[in-house]
């Protein structure tokens, strides 16, 4: 598996402004994320993951949220 490129500081505060710019429109719908869904982001961000990394982990988090039943 290739090395993952970790986020720059810059990088990082943009992911940081588009997390809150999407949480705000969720949150016109009346969408909130659970406290487990945003611990699972706050860990991308702790962690500098790469779109790509975060991409894979959130589908296999909803695969395995779907196999719970």
């Amino acid at each position: 598996m290739p090395e993952l490129h970790l986020l720059t500081d810059e990088e990082l505060a943009a992911t940081k402004r588009r997390r809150e710019a999407g949480e705000a429109s969720l949150a016109c719908e009346g969408i909130y994320l659970s406290a487990e869904e945003k611990a699972l982001f706050d860990r991308f961000e702790a962690e500098r993951l790469p779109p790509d990394e975060c991409r894979r982990q959130i589908i296999a988090y909803v695969r395995a949220k779907r196999a719970e039943g």
